[in-house]
């Protein structure tokens, strides 16, 4: 019985110590603003500003396998299958994984969950400096759509059409 409450004393411990990160939602850090951080000090951070405004998803009418995971975790792999895929130039996954920032060069193009996690962390907290009107996620609806979020109201848009010009473009990265 000892021998648990000590392992059980440890744990608390070791997770109190880790829980007491400096750090917080909204914080610049590693490029951009937090907008997860995790008690073992892992999370997101949105790039700082809006890198390319009025950028299409691209290849519309083009199904991308592999690029339509909603969760959270899988931008960076929804990004990596869209650049795969896809061969049109000045696409939002290409801006995003060209971009460097303060040296950071793993950039990638938000899946929709993780979007939207931006969306109510960092806008809806007036953080972050986002516009109103739309961002594109990686996650892909259909051969001619994809999801998006409105920054001025939070609401999750499907079937987007790939080749709207009209949307803005965000990119984040893991940390």
């Amino acid at each position: 019985m000892m021998k648990y409450f000590v392992v059980l004393l440890l744990n608390i411990v070791f997770l109190s110590s880790c829980a007491k990160s400096k750090h917080k939602i909204g914080d610049i850090y590693k490029g951009g603003y937090i907008f997860k951080i995790n008690i073992f000090g892992k999370g997101y951070v949105a790039a700082p500003k809006d890198y390319k405004t009025g950028i299409q998803w691209g290849c519309s009418g083009q199904l991308i396998e592999g690029a339509n995971s909603e969760k959270r975790g899988k931008g960076k792999q929804n990004t990596e299958e869209i650049i795969a895929g896809c061969a049109q130039e000045n696409t939002a996954a290409k801006v995003c994984d060209n971009l460097v920032v303060d040296s950071y060069d793993d950039w990638y193009l938000p899946s929709l969950s993780e979007l939207e996690l931006m969306y109510y962390e960092l806008k809806a907290q007036d953080l972050g400096g986002f516009s109103e009107g739309n961002y594109w996620s990686s996650t892909q609806d259909f051969s001619y759509g994809a999801w998006s979020i409105d920054f001025g109201t939070g609401e999750k848009q499907n079937s987007r059409n790939k080749n709207d010009n009209g949307v803005r473009v965000r990119a984040i990265r893991s940390f």
